[in-house]
């Protein structure tokens, strides 16, 4: 019966059982006499307690859908809200509201610009473009090798404003936790990242437990992650907060926005492999920090057979189920979201991207 019943249904079933009367206490006596029928058996219900049992029923559907809930007041609100894997209406429309919005700031004006993904999917696959990508950033290293590394407080800043996202590393795959989406051909290797992310259950190979570590290296002691006084901290600025609720939004939905979340995936995965986590801990290592949280990232996003691949495996997967043909759900519009789902990691903060995300947040859905 698992899953059989919605949560608008359990709801009113209930209501139900709250509006039943008390059971009466056992008054069991040697003057008890058993039920009719059954010697010994239950006793039936009388007329007037099926009366008043189906009275229950109507009072409950009589009472409508369950409260919508409370809209959260801003970021630090949400994501405080978002922590918790259970939501309400109210809740759950704030977060499909504002992952449209971040979408369509991240698809303004990517025609006229540059990015990474090629304009169309071809059926080599993404991997030959992942190692295209790794050797990019391995040149750009070599390249900015020369440049000075930030200051100790410019490390420990960056650190600090980093929490809130790397303290919930892997949620914007939460969705595929679900048993259908974890067992399915394209969700089973999200599931396995997810996993990763976490430990697989080891607490000494947990990624947040670890980047807590360095806080804790660095001075900075922050309250438990879930718990509304981390959201409230003022030692975090506002934006730091943006991609985080984004992340926590947009994994509520996985198969709403299956091609974006794959997107998203597979910028993630890839972006400090080979460059950016080589440098962090050079800076990292230099004022006597652990790199522990950047050299496991650095081998566990591979793009041989970690993370990276994975994520492009994924999208390849995919892709290669759909019909080339023009229209929404074919190939090359499937393709267009994934694209957008990349460049969402990090969206243009251009007026015109912030106004269009605005402009989506009050109109509605993306068209």
């Amino acid at each position: 019966m698992f899953r059989v019943f919605s949560p608008e249904d359990l709801t009113v079933i209930r209501r139900w059982i709250d509006s039943l009367p008390p059971k009466p206490a056992d008054t069991t006596t040697t003057e008890a006499r058993p039920a009719s029928g059954t010697p010994g058996g239950p006793a039936e219900p009388s007329p007037a307690g099926a009366r008043d049992a189906l009275a229950g029923v109507a009072g409950a559907l009589r009472g409508g859908a369950r409260s919508p809930g409370r809209t959260p007041s801003g970021l630090r609100e949400a994501y405080h809200l978002l922590m918790n894997r259970t939501d309400t209406p109210a809740l759950r429309t704030w977060a499909m509201e504002y992952v449209d919005g971040w979408l369509a700031r991240s698809g303004h004006g990517m025609d006229r610009t540059a990015m990474p993904l090629p304009e169309r999917w071809s059926h080599e696959g993404l991997r030959p473009w992942l190692q295209a990508q790794h050797d990019r950033h391995g040149a750009e290293f070599e390249e900015n090798a020369a440049i000075p590394l930030p200051s100790k407080e410019a490390v420990v800043d960056d650190t600090v404003q980093t929490a809130p996202l790397t303290l919930i590393d892997g949620s914007w795959l939460q969705g595929f936790t679900d048993y259908e989406q974890a067992s399915s051909a394209i969700g089973h290797s999200l599931f396995e990242t997810y996993w990763d992310e976490l430990g697989n259950g080891e607490p000494h190979l947990n990624h947040p437990l670890i980047y807590r570590d360095v806080l804790k290296e660095m001075g900075v002691e922050l309250p438990p992650t879930a718990s509304a006084a981390f959201a409230q901290w003022p030692g975090f600025r506002e934006e730091s907060l943006e991609l985080p609720v984004y992340w926590l939004c947009v994994g509520r939905f996985p198969q709403t926005y299956l091609p974006e979340v794959l997107g998203l995936n597979l910028a993630m995965e890839l972006s400090g492999v080979g460059g950016t986590y080589r440098r962090a801990r050079l800076a990292l290592k230099a004022y006597g920090f652990s790199t522990r949280f950047v050299d496991i990232h650095n081998t566990i996003d591979n793009v041989a057979t970690g993370h990276s691949a994975w994520a492009a495996d994924a999208v390849d997967t995919l892709l290669a189920l759909l019909p080339d043909a023009p229209g929404p759900g074919a190939r090359a519009d499937v393709w267009g979201r994934v694209r957008v789902g990349y460049r969402s990691l990090n969206p243009p903060r251009s007026v015109g991207a912030r106004l269009a995300a605005r402009r989506t947040r009050f109109t509605g859905r993306r068209k």
